[in-house]
């Protein structure tokens, strides 16, 4: 039988357990967690970036199916969000976007997730089939608690091919009052935050190409930049956005995802023609502004994207929306010659 201090204690663990890992998230050296390393940080090099022999995929799966399990870790980081401007932020697995999660048609996929924040946490994914408990939200109780652990069960079906987005729904950084029936937890903050990757569900009939580009397009408040409204592109704003390398006549699958919270974006490659990978919608970024010239994307939509590198020169890919160019949502693309 346990004294009655032993069942004092008992009762406090999980107070205990969340005051520790407030702390720690606070007060932890950051080379302990993974933080940034003090090296500045670089545009990430992306497209055709060194010889290859064969196309460079995304996901390149064998033929059949198979359970796939993915293992993700929400913790915070050091994030050197535009040059010389590091914020902490949440993530999977310690960068943004998370890590890429790949399927094909009828696989099964057990996603994992450890919690290391002082907030709840969950996993939600857009684009497979799951049920309830795996839906990664406050009010199906599919969350994780701090320190705690969750396996998320999906299946990939048919209308599941293409490209979707995967985030947090419920970690906040301040908690309110939660009333039944009224009120939830923010979902957007997690997100905003850092939270996110894609989801890659292939089916074998894709359209070859050279290469396979992932973009993720987002908004991040005052609130975390400390310093305005910042419009990202895989976390980062201009000059550290992605720089996207092609040779003349590759052809390349843009794989783009608006994350959000909040703002709607469009993309457009300036001098180039993209060309809907599911239903043949082209969209001309060269044309009148009367016709169609670049991808709408509302937030948390998605779609893939072909496009065949033009003569050999320096490109821009951007979203046009007012102010966004401005607040870092433009990028460099490189189309050099094909015997480099």
């Amino acid at each position: 039988m346990m004294d009655d201090s032993s069942m004092i204690f008992s009762g406090q663990a999980p107070i205990i357990v969340f005051v520790f890992l407030v702390l720690f998230e606070l007060l932890t050296p950051s080379i302990l967690l993974d933080f940034n390393d003090g090296q500045p940080a670089e545009p990430e090099q992306l497209g055709h970036t060194g010889a290859h022999d064969s196309p460079e995929l995304l996901c390149n799966l064998p033929a059949g199916n198979d359970v796939r399990r993915y293992e993700l870790v929400a913790q915070a980081a050091d994030w050197e969000i535009a040059p010389d401007h590091i914020i902490q932020i949440w993530t999977f697995n310690g960068s943004v976007p998370g890590p890429t999660i790949c399927a094909r048609v009828g696989d099964r996929l057990e996603i994992t997730l450890t919690n290391r924040l002082s907030t709840i946490a969950s996993f939600h994914a857009h684009g497979l089939a799951f049920d309830s408990d795996s839906d990664g939200t406050f009010l199906s109780n599919s969350f994780v608690p701090p320190g705690g652990s969750r396996t998320y069960y999906f299946e990939a079906l048919p209308d599941s091919v293409g490209t979707w987005a995967y985030h947090d729904s419920v970690a906040e950084l301040d908690k309110e009052p939660f009333l039944h029936g009224l009120t939830i937890p923010e979902s957007g903050e997690g997100i905003e935050r850092g939270m996110y990757g894609a989801i890659i569900v292939v089916d074998g009939t894709e359209e070859p190409v050279d290469h396979e580009v992932l973009l993720l397009l987002g908004d991040v408040g005052p609130e975390v930049t400390r310093k305005g409204s910042f419009e990202v592109i895989n976390g980062r704003v201009a000059p550290l956005t992605p720089e996207i390398t092609l040779v003349e006549g590759e052809k390349v699958r843009f794989r783009i995802i608006n994350v959000g919270p909040n703002d709607a974006h469009d993309f457009y490659v300036s001098g180039h023609v993209l060309e809907n990978d599911h239903n043949s919608q082209v969209i001309d970024g060269v044309t009148t502004t009367d016709e169609m010239w670049s991808v709408s994307l509302g937030s948390l939509t998605f779609g893939d994207w072909l496009m065949t590198a033009g003569e050999a020169g320096e490109y821009s890919y951007a979203c046009s929306v007012s102010g966004h160019i401005e607040a870092g949502m433009q990028g460099r693309l490189k189309v050099i010659p094909g015997d480099e």
